[in-house]
Formats: C-alpha cells, structure tokens, sequence
C-alpha cells in the first residue's frame, strides 16, 4: 500500500546474465547479491535526479535529447492534423472500408519511437522492451527465420543508425557459436550457421527436430549480415564501436562474415550431388566435378516452416530460399572483396562467380509462381504463412531487374493469400512479410490491401504496442507489425539499391497527398 503520496514513480532494472550459486544455497539465503546490485543502481538512478525529491522531468530530458534527435532523422506525413486518442482511432478503422491515413501516420510514428527505445545496445526481442508477465511468450527470444529480419527491416531505410548499432553487436556476440553450428551440424570449418533463436548472447544451435530441422537450414546467415550490408550502403565504411571494440564495418566486419558464409556454400555443395540437364536429382559417389548443364543440388535443405503437399519429411533439397541467400551472400562478398582491393581479390572474386554460375535454377509452377523447392515431384504446399521462398524479391534485390520473376513471385503471393485463407493467416510477421515482399515488387495494392488487413485486425492495443496475432490470439506483445510497417512504407515510398534511387515505387493510389 502506497498513502498519501503525490506521486509515484518506478525505476527498475534488470539483471539476467548473472551467477546466482547453486540452488541449495540459493533457497536458503535471506538476501541475493544481483538484488542488492540492481537496488543500488535504483537508487543511485533517484539520487541523480533528485532523491526524494525526485524530478521526473530533469530524469526524462536526456533521454528525450538523445530520441529527438533519433525520432527526427525521418519524417512522414498524408497530410492529416487530427488530434483524436488511440482509442477512437481503432474503433473507426474497424468501421470502415478504407485505411484512415491518421492511423497509418500513428502506427508509422508509434514504430519509429519504440524502434528509438530499442535502439543502441542490441536487437529487439519478440516483446521489444515490453512485457507484462515474467515468462513471456515464445521465451521473448530473438527469432530468425522471419522475426529478427522483418523487425530490422526500417532500421537503415529508417536513417537509425544507432539501431544498425545494436544490430551489429547483437551479431557480433554470436559469431564464435555461428561457427561452432557449422562445425557440428555439417563438420565444416571456418563457415557460419544461424540458428533459428537465440538468448541475444549465445546462439547453439539446439533445435533438432524432424518437424522444424533448423540444423539444415542453410539461408540463416545471408540473411542476417544483410541488413550490415545495407548499413554500409545507407552509412558508408564507418567505425561501429562494439563490444570487441572499435571495428571498421567493411573490413573488420562484413567481409570475414561474407567470406565465412561464402565456405559455407562452397563447403555444402558438392558434385556427387547434382541435378542433370533434365533437372533430375543425382548422386554419384566419388564424383568430383560437374558436366556442362549440371547444377549442384542443395542438399540438406529447409525452407521455413514448410513442406511439400504429401511429402512427409520437412528435410527437403534446393528449397528456393536457400538459392536465393547463396547468390546473395555470394553478391555481397563480390562487392565488398572489388571495393576493399585486397591481395589477391580479383581470384577471388572469379572463383566466386565461376560457382554461383553452378547454383540450381529457380523453378515454377503451373500458375507461373516461383516454386518453393526447385524440385521435380515436389508439390507446392500455399496452406502456410510464411514466404521464405521469396527471398529473391525481399531483402534481395533479383526481382528489380526481371519482370520473369516479379510476375513469378506475385503470383507465389497471391496463391498464399488464396490457399491459405483461414488456416494460420493470422501470424503478425505472415502478413509484414508479404508487404515487404510486395513493395520490393512494385505492387502498391498489395501493400495498401495487407496494410488494410493489418490495421483493421485486432492486432493492435490501444498504447499502439501490437500482438503477434491479427486475432490477438498469442495475447502478448510482439514487435513485428510494430517495427514491421516502419520498413513497409520506407520501401514503398523510396526504392533504393547500390546506385539507385527511385521514387514512389509502389505508392497506393489511396494516397493522394503527403510527405
């Protein structure tokens, strides 16, 4: 019970990566040593800003100094100046048939500040710093087959590059058991895994199953050095400090990464394993090259977190986004080994062009979508939420240059949408994931119709903080539409790749003004 106070405030801190001795000890003990630790650092806090005379204001200036400054490195606007609460925001949006462009602005602004909040240290968690209950959902951990990637996705386009900071460390505190993942999965050396979750400082991998076999998939690390990659291109080679200190981020960062991830394809793929020239899988023991016309096959692969229609096993071969992130990761090591000019860098290069031009072919179905597993006898399986198998459009850049395989890949969106339907549509990170996907491919309907989706669900608590369900089945809160919808309007408003600039490429024609 508080009494007669004029006013409350609480400073917390935690503390989670600490020795708390062995259990018979612990039971018995009167007081703990992380408490008392955590409870000086409170009142050291208080006394900073004026002990019992605690001044909220004087205690929120700096860091209001620092998230101005942050909150206002972008700007956006569809020209409205309502002032009306969350509340009544919500309630009209479900009412209606149309996006309210006041909501759009509020849920653009309300990501960019909770990105803000997040920003500097390490990557989000599922929960950001939110969380109302101690054992949170899903552990609050950092997932990586879709979450981590869609909640990174307006980091850079965002102009944050203090969140490109924390990116970069959080990382960085996995290389050593990335490495270690690629050692026990596949017995490879100086290679990289990503596994699916981590605890933000160790990443093992330590999901083995046979329904989600995350220690066969293989795009993990493509897609996380990605967004370092894309910091470099919206920041320049500057000097990150991280907890190993001071590094410079081509040289000292991206291309050990890239030169890792690059083994580890070279490392996977194998000529005993093959597809001939009729796209027939092979396997020839003792093999030792490829003929003209045959193509390595991927194999183990694992596309998330899917399978073929009546194939009984998750654990497939040449799943579409494991193509992708190979010629991705292999583009990115390209470019950075031609701008660092190192000894021996023009071999180098060759030698990673003469094997990409080895990868398998994409593959496409019936309806003209781009297959999932580029495979004969697999059968499309569009009953799923997620898109890994677009990888290509989004965060790769494939689909820029080839109406073949923008046609390909809307279509692959539409039949989800279309197969999908009522199944297990109502995952936050499906929905974000497909716009994402759609902005890169210039489709400005499907971003305002899964905007629309979004907004007009239940996703949303009034403090505009969302839940990792459209139904808010998970109850908890869940940073992927939050993070998410910042990166779909930054993509949909301005494209932009290495040498390239374009300007509203996939603007729904609903918006009629703003900036």
């Amino acid at each position: 019970k508080i009494c007669g106070a004029e006013a409350v405030y609480l400073i917390t801190k935690t503390g989670r990566t600490f020795d708390m001795g062995e259990f018979q000890e612990f039971k018995n003990s009167k007081s703990y040593k992380l408490v008392d630790s955590l409870l000086n650092d409170c009142i050291a806090a208080a006394e900073n800003y004026g002990g019992s005379k605690f001044s909220y204001d004087d205690a929120l200036k700096k860091s209001a100094e620092i998230q101005k400054e942050m909150f206002g490195a972008v700007y956006f606007s569809l020209g409205n100046d309502e002032n009306i609460s969350n509340e009544d925001l919500i309630e009209r949006q479900k009412s209606s048939e149309v996006l309210s462009s006041s909501f759009v602005e509020k849920a653009y602004n309300h990501g960019r500040y909770a990105m803000t909040c997040c920003a500097g240290k390490t990557m989000s968690r599922l929960c950001g710093m939110w969380s109302g209950e101690w054992n949170t959902k899903w552990r609050g951990i950092y997932t990586m087959d879709a979450n981590v990637n869609i909640q990174s996705s307006g980091m850079n386009t965002g102009n944050l590059k203090e969140f490109g900071i924390g990116y970069v460390n959080f990382v960085l505190r996995q290389i050593e058991d990335w490495k270690d993942n690629a050692k026990k999965s596949y017995g490879m050396e100086d290679a990289i895994q990503v596994p699916v979750n981590c605890d933000g400082d160790r990443a093992m991998m330590v999901e083995y199953d046979s329904n989600y076999p995350f220690q066969y998939w293989n795009a993990g690390a493509s897609w996380m050095i990605q967004p370092i990659f894309e910091m470099y291109q919206c920041f320049g080679n500057i000097t990150v400090n991280t907890d190993f200190g001071d590094k410079e981020l081509l040289g000292d960062i991206l291309l050990p990464l890239l030169r890792m991830q690059t083994n580890f394809w070279k490392q996977l793929c194998t000529p005993e394993y093959f597809t001939d020239t009729d796209g027939n899988a092979c396997y020839l023991k003792g093999k030792k090259s490829l003929n003209d016309g045959e193509k390595y096959l991927i194999i183990p692969s694992y596309s998330p977190e899917n399978h073929p229609k009546g194939y009984e096993s998750t654990i497939t071969a040449n799943a579409a986004m494991d193509i992708s992130a190979a010629r991705d990761g292999l583009r990115m090591n390209i470019e950075v080994e031609r701008i660092l000019k190192f000894e021996g860098y023009e071999d180098r290069i060759s030698e990673i062009q003469n094997f990409e031009k080895l990868l398998p072919d994409y593959k496409f179905d019936d309806s003209g979508a781009l297959c999932e597993w580029s495979m004969k006898g697999y059968e499309e399986n569009n009953v799923h939420r997620h898109i890994s198998h677009l990888y290509c459009a989004w965060p790769a850049y494939e689909t820029q240059h080839s109406k073949v395989l923008t046609d390909a890949c809307n279509q692959a969106i539409e039949n989800r949408n279309t197969e999908n339907k009522g199944h297990d549509d109502t995952a936050s990170h499906g929905w974000v994931h497909k716009a994402l996907v759609a902005a890169r491919l210039k489709n400005p309907k499907s971003v305002y119709e899964t905007l629309y989706i979004l907004l007009n669900s239940e996703i949303y608590y009034t403090s505009l903080m969302t839940d990792h369900n459209t139904d808010r089945r998970a109850d908890t809160y869940c940073t992927d539409t939050g993070f998410g919808i910042v990166g779909i309007i930054n993509e949909a408003l301005l494209y932009s790749n290495t040498g390239e600039i374009e300007l509203l490429p996939a603007l729904p024609v609903q918006w009629k003004c703003g900036e």
